[in-house]
């Protein structure tokens, strides 16, 4: 059983993780709660069971792969991958959630430290840099008589494109979508000053330390420590079963390990597989 405190703490990772990832198969968000807090020993059958029956309260959702792919075949499916998402990432099923897998498929993620990842709960969190304040100012040079609150809604309207490289869109898309919806959104955006807008932006985006903004996603464990593991220690029993529970991850060892190792990366690969 998982006590109310523990209770607390999952919700902030699940909060943290919807907000930095978008979506992220459930078994990677125990992974990297249980990797962050060994030492409060929640078992991941509980974990599972406390996510799914909790969710209806909450504001982030859990959906087996069938579910957000749309897929007709009714059989039940031991493997079948399940997904913690938040629902403003998927609007259109299955669409965005078929294009979220593809963009996310080769990505490493990316988890900071404890207290730094935590803060992300709130999907508002960002750095105040000296960049952000300039895009701050940018918007009152071009718009003079913007209230506080159309000020706050240009600047988390570039933020909420920002948070789209985190769940997979190219920062050079997110950054040239946003002087085009600041002008949807009825905000004045001087023809001929798209690029410096723009160049702005990518500092901005740059120079936070929302790390999973700048296109990094997470790796529960450090990947060079795996792939050193890996390449120290071949396919031991032990590196075996990290990679069944899904502690290490074969396949993106596996690209690493190929140039040098070939006939491991090949065993790698047929181990993932079976």
């Amino acid at each position: 059983m998982i006590n109310n405190e523990n209770r607390a703490l999952i919700r902030r990772y699940l909060y943290s993780m919807i907000n930095m990832y978008g979506i992220i198969p459930l078994r990677h968000a125990y992974h990297i709660f249980e990797h962050q807090n060994p030492l409060l020993n929640v078992d991941e059958d509980d974990f599972w069971e406390f996510t799914m029956l909790d969710q209806s309260n909450q504001d982030y959702n859990i959906a087996g792969e069938k579910e957000l792919a749309k897929q007709e075949d009714g059989d039940d499916d031991e493997d079948e991958e399940f997904y913690l998402y938040g629902d403003w990432v998927l609007m259109d099923l299955p669409e965005d959630f078929n294009q979220l897998k593809r963009r996310q498929h080769d990505r490493i993620y990316y988890v900071p430290a404890k207290d730094e990842f935590l803060r992300r709960e709130n999907e508002w969190y960002y750095e105040r840099t000296t960049a952000t304040e300039e895009y701050r100012q940018y918007l009152r040079d071009t718009n003079p008589d913007l209230s506080d609150d159309r000020l706050e809604e240009a600047f988390f309207e570039a933020l909420t494109q920002l948070h789209s490289v985190s769940y997979g869109s190219s920062p050079e898309d997110a950054v040239e979508a946003i002087p085009k919806q600041l002008r949807r959104m009825e905000f004045n955006v001087p023809e001929g000053q798209e690029k410096e807008l723009e160049r702005l932006l990518r500092r901005m985006l740059d120079g936070t330390r929302q790390e999973a903004l700048r296109g990094k996603m997470y790796k529960y464990h450090d990947l060079p420590t795996a792939l050193e593991m890996i390449e120290s220690k071949g396919l031991s029993p032990e590196n075996v079963e990290k990679i069944h529970t899904g502690e290490i991850d074969a396949i993106e060892i596996a690209r690493d390990v190929e140039p040098k190792q070939p006939d491991l990366a090949e065993q790698l690969v047929s181990l993932y597989q079976q």
